[in-house]
């Protein structure tokens, strides 16, 4: 999987009673309804700085991808390309957010919820310490076993190709301890309810990339390794960039910036305690990314890049749908735990996790259909151009399609995990990741023969779902519930069908060879977005007036 993966709380899911669907159920509030109604819209306006921030940074991302694709389209130099940019990222998805998200952001909202500022703010100086170390380490071990680590995640390569590999791993390894240094800068400020400019900095990374390659490729002419290599170095420098718009927040808010070691804090063994599962978890996903992208070398040219940029619009919606809203429940969740009752602890997890899984589910059921029925406009639109022509939108197109099946899996797999997380288990989630391993790997195997590149996605795909299905039974044994009463499954079924319909009526009206420009795809993908925009509000699903609302 690529590095792992919020919607705005604008959608009716019980968190903000004064807009509820008619007939929802509305949710329960320890205090006055004063401070439910400013909780709710503080929730809603986090939620959609978060959402505002990952639109940004991925319709950023994806011009980087379709400036990519433009110099190198699916040919071997992009499947290059692409499995270095999957072995250098070992480090960022190790010890990344995800890893964060399951030790350090819930002890330092506990920390801070308890009105203990001083010693979070020690606690967040002495991870950083801590990370600074580790980042350093593995990164510099990443450098000099590149040519192990090129043939790991890409044995199917013929020689050429693993040393091309091997060149580009060395350049944008250390990229990645950067990055590093940048999950713990949003876990600061997402501890501290700055969502917007943690998940909008990544435009920096993409932006230096983007203005790498026009500048080489564009206008000093440079093609092929030479380009590629230019690609990378864009990519470190991007990374610097990123941890520098987020290191000045974080110092305003901690005080002071001094990393420190201090192993004998009891909130950083606490944490510790927790590392070696969140380490194990994530080191299992890792595997199994590094697994699909080892099984995608053997299948021919190309068949690397098909398989990234597929993996790049699945990415788009997912980010938003599955990291977004993990990474505003999880300090709120956090908080919850910290209750001493457990019968009023379970209630208000249960209601806060149904909120979130019924605002997923709003909008990855029409995002599946779009996959699903108008895969084929949404990557003309995206990535067709230059070398990417058609006979690759077509390869691709498949590939996105199936992802289209994996969207709500996947988003409330990682809502799952984030309540997981905050009720201090980090070892259920490394065991089920465990079984996603096992079960995408044998699927894959056993399909990749007829189905070729599909075979893998199809398996990571049911997987996925194998995984999210599992955590669910495991956490409502934990807390009681779901909160799944919340979930207008009807409705947005039929959202669904009225969204996708729209664009599908319209690409039948227009003439083939409109339907097929880029500026064809752009008018059905509108008239799909269009027509969700109306029968949203319609079916009491979505409301702007919510999203927008003040105290």
């Amino acid at each position: 999987m690529p590095p792992d993966l919020n919607p705005p709380a604008a959608l009716q899911a019980g968190t903000t009673p004064a807009s509820a669907a008619p007939g929802a159920p509305q949710a329960a509030s320890a205090g006055p309804p004063a401070a439910g109604q400013e909780t709710a819209t503080s929730a809603a306006r986090s939620s959609a700085m978060v959402t505002a921030g990952i639109i940004l940074s991925r319709l950023v991302g994806l011009l980087r991808q379709r400036v990519t694709a433009h110099f190198f389209g699916t040919s071997e130099l992009a499947d290059v390309l692409a499995a270095a940019f999957r072995a250098g990222n070992i480090t960022q998805n190790l010890l990344g957010e995800g890893t964060l998200s399951a030790t350090f952001i819930p002890v330092y909202a506990r920390l801070r919820a308890a009105g203990d500022t001083r010693r979070a703010a020690h606690f967040a100086l002495s991870a950083l310490g801590l990370l600074l170390v580790a980042a350093a380490v593995a990164s510099l071990a990443g450098v000099l076993a590149a040519p192990w680590l090129s043939f790991l995640v890409a044995a199917g390569f013929n020689d050429d190709k693993l040393a091309s590999t091997t060149r580009i791993v060395r350049i944008i390894f250390p990229m990645t301890g950067l990055l590093v240094l940048s999950a713990w800068g949003l876990g600061v400020l997402n501890a501290h309810r700055r969502f917007f400019l943690p998940y909008a900095a990544p435009v920096a990374w993409s932006a230096a990339q983007i203005a790498g390659l026009l500048a080489c490729g564009a206008w000093l002419g440079m093609r092929g390794e030479p380009l590629a290599e230019a690609l990378a170095w864009s990519a470190l420098v991007g990374a610097a960039l990123q941890l520098s718009l987020l290191l000045p927040s974080a110092r305003s808010l901690l005080g002071r910036l001094t990393p420190r070691l201090d192993t004998s804090d009891p909130s950083v063994r606490e944490a510790g305690r927790k590392l070696p599962a969140a380490l194990l978890g994530r080191g299992i996903i890792q595997v199994s990314g590094l697994v699909d992208t080892l099984l995608v070398s053997f299948l021919g040219a190309g068949a690397n890049a098909a398989f990234n940029y597929a993996q790049t619009v699945y990415l788009l919606p997912m980010s938003i749908l599955g990291v977004g809203e993990a990474a505003v429940a999880l300090p709120e969740m956090a908080r919850d735990t910290a209750e001493a009752d457990v019968a009023r602890r379970n209630e208000a997890l249960s209601r806060r996790l149904g909120a979130s899984l019924a605002r997923i589910t709003v909008l990855t059921v029409p995002a599946a259909a779009v996959f699903i029925v108008l895969g084929r406009e949404l990557i003309t639109l995206l990535l067709q151009t230059g070398t990417f022509d058609q006979a690759s939108t077509a390869r691709v197109e498949p590939l996105v399609c199936a992802y289209g099946l994996a969207l709500l899996g996947n988003a409330a797999g990682r809502v799952l995990i984030t309540a997981s997380f905050a009720l201090g288990d980090t070892r259920t989630p490394a065991r089920y990741a465990l079984y996603r391993v096992v079960v995408s790997t044998a699927v894959a195997l056993l399909l990749m023969r007829w189905l070729d590149v599909l075979g893998v996605v199809l398996g990571a795909v049911i997987a996925g779902w194998v995984e999210a299905i599992a955590l669910g039974h495991r956490v409502r044994r934990e807390i009681g519930g779901l909160g799944l009463d919340q979930i207008r499954i009807v409705r947005v079924a039929l959202l669904a069908a009225i969204s996708v319909g729209c664009g599908a009526a319209l690409k039948a009206a227009l003439p083939e060879a409109v339907a097929a420009a880029p500026w064809g795809a752009a008018l059905i993908l509108a008239a799909c977005g269009g027509a969700f925009a109306v029968a949203a509000p319609a079916l009491g699903l979505f409301s702007l007036k919510s999203l927008l609302r003040r105290r």
